[in-house]
């Protein structure tokens, strides 16, 4: 389920570089691939560890 979602976020993040273009969704685009797998990890870590 949350893999499913993350592949949603990173699609609507290349959406958005296409539309805007310029150096700021590239940059962000950048975060979001960061934060989101750490996201994740940390809820996967989270959750396994109760």
């Amino acid at each position: 389920m949350e893999l499913e979602n993350l592949n949603l976020v990173e699609l609507n993040v290349q959406e958005v570089q296409e539309i805007e273009g310029g150096h700021e969704p590239c940059f962000w685009a950048g975060v979001a691939a960061v934060a989101f797998p750490w996201a994740a990890g940390a809820a996967l870590g989270y959750v396994m560890a109760q």
